[in-house]
């Protein structure tokens, strides 16, 4: 599949465009604290399979690839917050409040309509579908065990039996168990030689209805939530060598999710930028880390968020895509953990690097890695006195705008070597450090306390992956 096969996806049907609409009408007008906690129990379960999935996959990359990368790059200085919740949250004010649209729109608006997907699935004897929605439901839980640590999985979805406080699923049973045994049964699914009940097609607006794509997007988060890992397990990076063959083996195989042109189809950070103008601008610790050779720098590097007017950045533009997994975090997972792992092979390390490095000029630019970019990156790791620093700081740029990788990185390895920012001090964070997680929401404080892992917000004590 091309790349550009993926942006038409949008626009295939008219239906399902329509459908879109809707949840964008959905997603902007619950665009400040709204919500319930974590289900919603009015969410129909008579709707067809097709029409739950694009709406599902557009909740759940709206969500991430907003609110969650704005998080990430704020508290990794790819963002300046200027005005408003974002001046706070840049300044590591980051208040339980601030909290309850997040989580409203990762369980209400996407997993609870990709978990209905998934008991539809298996009463309808459609595999395949049960299988896309576990991929969906594993990307989800994930960014959420992430940024949150702890966090409700097993009995989320029980508001039909009226479990509106829903126990918390602990991070390390998370990655060791419910994780990899989700990723597990989504290929076994999507392996499956019949789907009786019926596959994705159209419906689908990320693969369009290509399994063996899905299973790749699988297979790449089994091999980040086990590299992941590395600081409670040093086989990880063995293990996820061992998983490589298995993952996404080029750009076009992207995991990602394409918006569309129309005005309520567009790319979430382009409707930030159209509602917000003023609340955000370019961080300036990320404008510093580009050299003069870096031909990527003007496709990230944008005005949009602070004046609100046009888009030429790669990820701002109306149209751009939701990266949930790429080519290019795959290629870096393999530079570290070859540099990482207890027999460490820098050639290795080194070699899956300058691939890493390619790969990001040609999703970004069409062209590959500079010869003065190259010259530069060799010049610095002949003589770095910690190559995992070159590593991160190439992949602190390559993977701008995907996710939360950036921060886990930070969180990981302390790289790159952020300063952190005057006034960061408060009652949440009261050393004035980069935050290790976010707060739970102020809603799952007010209506399920009893289950809450952390009675009082702490944005300093690590999740359990970076314990």
């Amino acid at each position: 599949m091309t790349i550009e096969n993926k942006k038409n996806y949008i626009q295939m049907k008219k239906i399902y465009k329509k459908l879109f609409v809707l949840f964008v009408a959905l997603a902007t007008a619950t665009s400040c604290e709204f919500g319930d906690t974590n289900v919603d129990p009015a969410v129909p379960t008579d709707v067809a399979m097709s029409a739950l999935l694009p709406s599902g996959e557009a909740a759940l990359s709206w969500a991430i690839g907003g609110e969650m990368v704005r998080m990430s790059g704020l508290l990794t200085q790819q963002f300046e917050g200027i005005n408003a919740q974002q001046f706070d949250n840049y300044r590591y004010l980051i208040r339980d409040a601030d909290m309850d649209g997040v989580w409203q729109r990762m369980y209400h608006n996407s997993l609870n309509t990709i978990n209905v997907i998934i008991e539809k699935a298996q009463a309808e004897n459609a595999p395949h579908y049960e299988g896309v929605a576990k991929v969906l439901m594993a990307a989800g839980i994930g960014t959420l065990t992430d940024a949150f640590g702890d966090v409700p999985y097993t009995n989320a979805f029980e508001g039909n039996e009226q479990n509106f406080t829903p126990d918390y699923d602990s991070q390390e049973e998370l990655y060791t168990t419910i994780l990899p045994a989700l990723l597990d049964d989504a290929i076994a699914r999507l392996s499956a030689a019949e789907s009786a009940g019926g596959s994705p097609g159209a419906d689908d607006l990320i693969f369009g209805g290509d399994l063996d794509m899905w299973i790749s997007a699988a297979q790449s988060l089994k091999l980040r939530y086990t590299f992941q890992m590395a600081q409670q397990d040093p086989s990880a990076y063995d293990d996820a060598l061992a998983m490589l063959p298995e993952a996404i083996s080029s750009n076009a195989d992207d995991f990602e999710m394409y918006f569309g042109s129309g005005a309520n189809e567009t790319n979430p950070q382009f409707q930030f930028s159209q509602s917000r103008a003023g609340n955000i601008k370019m961080g300036e610790y990320f404008i510093n880390a580009f050299s003069a050779n870096d031909t990527r720098k003007g496709l990230f590097i944008s005005d949009i968020f602070e004046l609100g007017e046009g888009a030429n950045g790669f990820y701002t533009m109306s149209n751009s895509p939701v990266v949930l997994m790429s080519y290019v975090e795959v290629r870096f997972i393999e530079a570290e953990s070859h540099l990482m792992k207890a027999a460490s092979d820098e050639a290795a390390a080194r070699a899956a690097l300058d691939e890493a490095v390619e790969a990001s000029f040609l999703k970004i630019t069409g062209s590959g890695t500079p010869a003065a970019y190259q010259a530069d990156l060799d010049l610095r790791w002949a003589t770095a006195t910690d190559k995992l620093e070159v590593i991160i700081d190439e992949k602190y740029i390559a993977t701008y705008s995907q996710g939360i990788v950036a921060w886990n990185d930070y969180r990981r390895t302390g790289y790159p070597s952020l300063t952190v920012v005057s006034g960061g001090t408060n009652a949440f964070n009261a050393n004035g450090q980069i935050p290790r997680r976010l707060p739970y929401p102020q809603e799952e404080r007010l209506l399920n306390l009893g289950n809450l892992p952390i009675k009082t917000p702490n944005l300093q004590i690590p999740v359990w992956w970076n314990e």
